[in-house]
């Protein structure tokens, strides 16, 4: 009977998610339908009888029921949110008024009713301390993210490069070799488009001097890169968007260094001399097995290994050693220097999971010692619990969401689709892997500049690329646009997905849906909202229905994402939020990739 039943104390199955409250999971088997959680302080005991010679232990709240929350085709999740009146806390689960689920062993108390109250089964939470607590910075709920790439964003008439090529229109494809001119003026310039669009925090891609286009070969971490403006401009573009109530986010690269990198040209020049050997991972007799270009840089060259760790096998790109003094000197002092001299309000970390946590630690006690409610967000494609323990990041880009919207939504052969029922039970994963104040602040995406366009998921069907943004927007955490998308910008994947901002041939109808959308999570509470749960999936029409609730009301939302019309058994009614149509619906047709979105107060 224990394969029926999970859960795990001190875990993102238990947890402190504010100052005073408990958070608890459980996952069951499909039979069982009822939970309720007995808790108390295990210290906590009254008499039974006036000679002081028996004594029985307090169920603090006389069984709290908990809502099934979630469920899928194979497993039930009941949810509770407690506020014990003493800070320390032992618990178990009584599951359809018969077994008792603990830490050691099930009981069926219809045989055995008087182990009801041993507290040697009881799960434990020792004690609810304030230290203990994942703090999240608090801005982050419900933020609107917007990811620009400088260079493709927008070129201002001040820019008289002549290096630069034409503006391209928005289906022509483009390569990481293609100089356009867009830059931090650039982005100041477009500052009024980004607000009224309802973006509320911008994510730059690196803006460091570098000899590329996209700045992920970094070659001094303390200047900006000339083609993007300088440091007068970072400034003034931060302290506009500021009083815009934007938020500015920079793009940390420090897992590698660029390969003119100074402390990387010290060691090609000094060998094991350099200071700066051990600051980099280099074979034992390493030597340059490759030609260079006429700038010093590596030539590319299909299957060279280099003689040193890289990201991925880049030679222009050397690895890091994060765990030598010299480098983590170097870096700390790059994360404070752009803290402190200009106030940014976080850090988006490149490749974060190829680096220590060690290090990460590290990085985060600097960072959060200059501005606690800076915010930092790793780059990590998989499930990321142990970076998310409160001490390293407060988030990661949510790519396990992406690739399984990519899997029910794509209209392409090439990726592994999955059914309504296959993603429904992908999306109870993701809600429960985290504490639930690290899944609002969650850095939501359906594309960025190291993935294809929604666009071309969607086969150029615009009603189709709708659905992608449409769940991105409802589902908990913070939604990310990646310019571009809300102009239907089409691209495959790197360096195509790092198309020209299509400012002339947008499409501006598309804006708009996508403004409806942002608007809905500012004004409609229970869009959105972290009390997700779905209602419905059917793998024969492929169609979905879910719910966000917050306080009295919710927001219901079907989609079908199909080239069919579909009735839908299931009764509905409130307010379509599309037509302002006060709706009663039982059995419903949806057209070929459509919605429904209606708020219901209860």
């Amino acid at each position: 009977m224990y394969h029926k039943f999970f859960h795990q104390p001190k875990s993102n199955y238990a947890y402190l998610y504010d100052r005073e409250t408990l958070h608890l999971w459980l996952k069951t088997t499909k039979e069982f339908q009822t939970v309720k959680v007995i808790y108390g302080d295990p210290f906590n005991y009254q008499p039974l009888d006036e000679t002081l010679t028996k004594w029985e232990w307090v169920n603090e709240n006389k069984n709290t029921t908990m809502e099934k929350r979630l469920s899928d085709d194979y497993y039930n999740y009941f949810f509770v949110s407690l506020k014990p009146s003493i800070k320390r806390i032992k618990y178990a689960f009584l599951i359809d008024e018969q077994f008792l689920y603990g830490t050691r062993e099930i009981i069926d108390l219809k045989k055995e009713p008087q182990h009801l109250n041993d507290l040697f089964n009881y799960f434990n939470f020792p004690y609810l301390h304030q230290s203990d607590l994942i703090k999240v910075p608090s801005w982050t709920k419900r933020m609107v993210w917007y990811q620009i790439f400088p260079d493709r964003f927008y070129r201002p008439q001040t820019n008289i490069n002549k290096n630069i090529s034409p503006w391209p229109t928005k289906d022509e494809k483009i390569t990481n070799e293609v100089l356009l001119g867009g830059n931090l003026k650039g982005i100041t310039e477009k500052l009024p488009y980004l607000a009224d669009l309802g973006i509320t925090g911008l994510y730059l891609t690196p803006l460091f001097k570098s000899p590329s286009i996209h700045k992920y070969d970094t070659t001094d971490y303390f200047e900006i890169d000339p083609s993007f403006g300088t440091k007068a401009d970072l400034k003034t573009l931060i302290n506009k968007a500021h009083a815009l109530k934007i938020k500015v986010v920079l793009d940390g690269v420090f897992n590698h260094s660029g390969y003119l990198h100074p402390f990387w040209q010290d060691v090609l020049k000094k060998g094991k001399k350099s200071k700066y050997y051990h600051c980099f991972f280099l074979d034992k007799d390493a030597h340059i097995n490759f030609e260079l270009t006429k700038d010093k840089l590596p030539k590319h060259q299909i299957g060279l290994k280099p003689p040193y760790e890289t990201f991925a096998f880049t030679p222009r790109m050397p690895k890091w050693n994060v765990d030598h003094p010299l480098t983590q000197q170097h870096l700390l002092a790059v994360a404070s220097y752009w803290l402190k001299e200009f106030n940014i309000d976080g850090w988006r970390l490149d490749v974060a999971n190829e680096v220590s946590h060690s290090f990460w630690r590290l990085f985060r006690k600097t960072v959060k010692n200059i501005n606690p409610e800076a915010f930092l967000f790793g780059e990590n494609w998989d499930f990321a619990s142990p970076w998310l323990q409160g001490e390293q990041f407060d988030a990661v880009m949510n790519y396990q969401l992406s690739y399984s919207l990519w899997q029910y939504l794509d209209n392409y052969d090439s990726i592994k689709k999955i059914t309504a029922s296959e993603f429904r039970r992908i999306i109870n994963n993701i809600i429960t892997a985290y504490p639930l104040q690290i899944t609002e602040a969650m850095f939501n995406l359906v594309e960025s500049h190291d993935t294809e366009r929604v666009l071309n998921r969607a086969g150029n069907n615009l009603d189709l690329a709708f659905l992608y943004y449409l769940f991105l927007f409802s589902f908990p955490g913070s939604p990310s646009l990646y310019y571009g998308g809300e102009l239907a910008l089409g691209g495959g994947g790197d360096p195509d997905s790092r198309r020209a901002m299509p400012w002339q041939d947008g499409n501006y109808q598309f804006l708009q849906e996508i403004k409806w959308l942002i608007n809905l999570r500012k004004n409609e509470k229970s869009f959105a909202a972290s009390n997700f749960k779905f209602i419905y999936s059917d793998d024969n029409s492929n169609i979905i229905g879910y719910q966000t609730k917050k306080d009295k009301e919710s927001i219901t939302i079907f989609i079908n994402p199909t080239n069919n019309n579909c009735t839908i058994n299931y009764s509905l009614s409130g307010v379509n939020l599309k037509t302002q149509e006060k709706v009663t619906l039982k059995n419903f047709n949806l057209f070929p990739f459509s919605y429904l979105i209606v708020k219901t107060f209860f």
